[in-house]
């Protein structure tokens, strides 16, 4: 009974700081999607720098985060991509990265998530996808497609015509969608619901936050309401008082009409 105490730990809800961080390290994109809501082709570049980031990754390291998202614009655009996923590697952070599946590069983070759906001109491109697909899975990435829902027919074809993926992560559109179907996706353990949606589990702002590449945090990087990053502890004092009027309910459990 004693030894088998002695495994067990106490884990405490919510912790005192959080455990993940998605961090956009360029506004830069090769695409130039109609309906992006995170930035517009004539945003200025703007990107982290390496040291900016080095820095960052030691303080979050001290603060004993975990799991680091990297997005943008398009990641794999940064100059310095390559050391940037290999630095969180070696720190013992796990790593995972979000792209338009347009580029491939070696990095070997542990999870590679591709964007594709309507809204993306990569749309219907299926050589491209599965080449982007297979090229990670090759490195020994774990592979998620980001899909935002517009129908359900679009996510049996992805089911349908696709291989070597391993999750489909099914995303609300922002600020608003027109799909209403959400109770009618079939159940399948592959199926990955964002927080947003009503009956998901959201942990924004409890367990993780987002930092931009212009140095402003946010509990989420769907809120545009953000303030200047100075350091974790000050900062997520202050993004624990957030709420997020995206989701379809606020911290009350009360339904967002916005």
């Amino acid at each position: 009974m004693n030894a088998i105490n002695s495994k067990l730990r106490i884990i405490s809800y919510p912790p005192k700081y959080p455990k993940s961080v998605h961090l956009y390290i360029t506004n830069e994109c090769n695409l130039d999607c109609k309906e992006c809501y995170y930035r517009t082709s004539s945003d200025p570049k703007e990107e982290l720098s390496l040291e900016q980031i080095k820095t960052l990754f030691k303080e979050w390291k001290e603060y004993k985060l975990t799991s680091i998202a990297i997005g943008g614009g398009e990641p794999l655009l940064h100059p310095h991509i390559t050391e940037i996923v290999q630095l969180a590697l070696d720190m013992g952070f796990f790593m995972a990265v979000t792209t338009n599946g347009t580029l491939l590069k070696p990095i070997h983070p542990n999870r590679i998530h591709i964007s594709y759906d309507e809204l993306h001109p990569t749309w219907k491109n299926e050589s491209l996808l599965q080449k982007a697909i297979d090229y990670y899975h090759e490195l020994g990435c774990t592979i998620g497609i980001n899909h935002i829902v517009t129908s359900l027919e679009n996510i049996e074809y992805i089911e349908e015509t696709f291989e070597n993926f391993a999750n489909l992560l099914l995303i609300r559109q922002k600020p608003e969608s027109q799909f209403t179907q959400w109770h009618s996706i079939p159940y399948r353990k592959n199926y990955w619901i964002e927080g947003c949606m009503k009956g998901s589990v959201c942990e924004q702002g409890v367990l993780s936050f987002h930092l931009n590449y212009d140095m402003r945090t946010s509990i989420c990087s769907n809120l545009k309401r953000t303030i200047p990053y100075t350091n974790l502890e000050e900062i997520w004092a202050k993004l624990k008082e957030f709420d997020c009027v995206i989701r379809d309910y606020n911290k009350k459990g009360e339904y967002n009409k916005n």
